[in-house]
């Protein structure tokens, strides 16, 4: 089974605001762009595609997606992905896509509906949102491992590192195996790596073209080094 490039994560690897992505009230909307900088790693590589990032899902839906693709296809994947903020509440309810079945929604602050204004007035709290997080990427991480992926882990929240506040003895254990295993743009999230650099956003803070051009450059000799060093494992 030939490698492909998968991507997991929010509306930054989805590509939200991207010229080919539909409007969020269309009936296609929930197709990731081809545009966003996984995707035009892959297709510069000739090689296939995989994306399960959807806008505003929580770290939990991530690595449930990460698991679920392992268990699948193996090392047969480049995993690319970017956790989200911690903040962000993942539940079952209503699926996003079409059929409208029962699956996984989300909750964000700032989300003005009933289930997120009860949720954020008398559950979350940052140490449980911190503890909860790493979690689960320490699940999905301990599966990659396990299984020999290879893997470029990016996250949005510098929170998810942070050892100032609202930490204990087990945050901390899993802050020190999980953030060797991370990289990102320079110590930059991709947000904050577009502006520095300057490239247009959206109005919803998405970064457009130019910056995913640019970051498909930027990521592209580490993943011909993981694809390479695949091959030669193989």
């Amino acid at each position: 089974m030939h490698m492909i490039i998968g991507a997991f994560g929010d509306s930054f690897l989805f590509g939200s605001d991207l010229s080919d992505i539909q409007d969020i009230d269309s009936i296609n909307w929930f197709f990731p762009s081809q545009k966003s900088y996984p995707a035009l790693i892959a297709n510069n590589l000739g090689i296939g595609y995989y994306c399960t990032a959807l806008p505003a899902q929580g770290n939990k839906v991530i690595a449930d997606d990460i698991i679920r693709t392992v268990s699948h296809r193996g090392s047969n994947v480049l995993y690319i992905i970017n956790w989200t903020w911690i903040d962000r509440y993942d539940y079952l309810g209503i699926g996003r896509i079409p059929p409208e079945t029962i699956g996984w929604e989300s909750t964000l602050p700032g989300k003005n509906n009933s289930n997120s204004n009860y949720y954020y007035k008398h559950f979350y709290t940052d140490i449980d949102a911190k503890l909860s997080n790493l979690m689960y990427i320490n699940a999905a991480l301990d599966c990659l491992l396990a299984n020999n992926c290879k893997f470029i882990m990016t996250y949005m929240d510098h929170l998810l590192f942070d050892v100032e506040h609202n930490t204990t003895v087990s945050i901390k254990y899993l802050q020190n195996k999980i953030k060797p295993q991370c990289t990102n743009f320079s110590n930059m999230n991709f947000l904050e790596w577009s502006r520095k650099n300057q490239f247009p956003e959206s109005n919803s803070w998405h970064p457009l073209e130019e910056a995913h051009q640019a970051a498909s450059e930027y990521w592209m000799p580490k993943v011909r080094t993981l694809i390479n060093n695949h091959i030669q494992e193989d």
